[in-house]
């Protein structure tokens, strides 16, 4: 018995720890921002957060999952780590392809190729092909899966002065 309650407590120590990969740093400005009373944190897509120097500045910035709360449309939420500036993707605020809603979302990674080919599109949706586009620091490239495999979705990235969005396959 003692060996199943040792078992069991390691066991909840290590989800627990697996769980916790926002820093605590983007949970108190999160806070402080009064970003909670609009926004839920949510893990809808894996991991929890992408942490990198998306805007250029030397400090580590933290994008995160979330769901407006009002609405229950799921995007995302950046905090820059040096100014506390955030920015809102989808979650009830439109961004680029990826709409006010990402619920179409399946999963994100961090971005930190050197190019993105961004897909070109005719009037009548058709893709024309595709546009090479220099990425100056890292992004993150959120998607929708077929297969298993990701299928479409965006580059989302900083171009020096704002977030675009590189709309990557159809």
């Amino acid at each position: 018995m003692k060996y199943l309650i040792f078992f069991i407590f390691i066991i909840l120590s290590l989800s627990l720890n697996a769980q916790s990969t926002i820093p605590a740093g983007f949970i108190k400005s999160f806070n402080q921002l009064k970003l909670d009373q609009k926004y839920q944190i949510k893990e809808y897509i894996k991991p929890s957060s992408l942490h990198a120097d998306f805007n250029g500045d030397g400090n580590t910035d933290v994008a995160v999952p979330v769901i407006e709360k009002r609405t229950h449309k799921k995007g995302i939420l950046l905090i820059n780590g040096r100014t506390n500036q955030y920015f809102v993707f989808g979650a009830g605020t439109k961004f680029g392809n990826g709409s006010d809603n990402f619920s179409w979302a399946a999963g994100w990674t961090l971005y930190k190729s050197k190019f993105a080919y961004e897909s070109r599109f005719n009037r009548d949706g058709d893709i024309l092909g595709s546009k090479k586009v220099k990425l100056n620091r890292p992004a993150f490239f959120i998607h929708d899966l077929e297969d298993g495999e990701p299928n479409s979705g965006g580059i989302i990235y900083w171009n020096g002065k704002k977030y675009v969005w590189i709309q990557w396959g159809e």
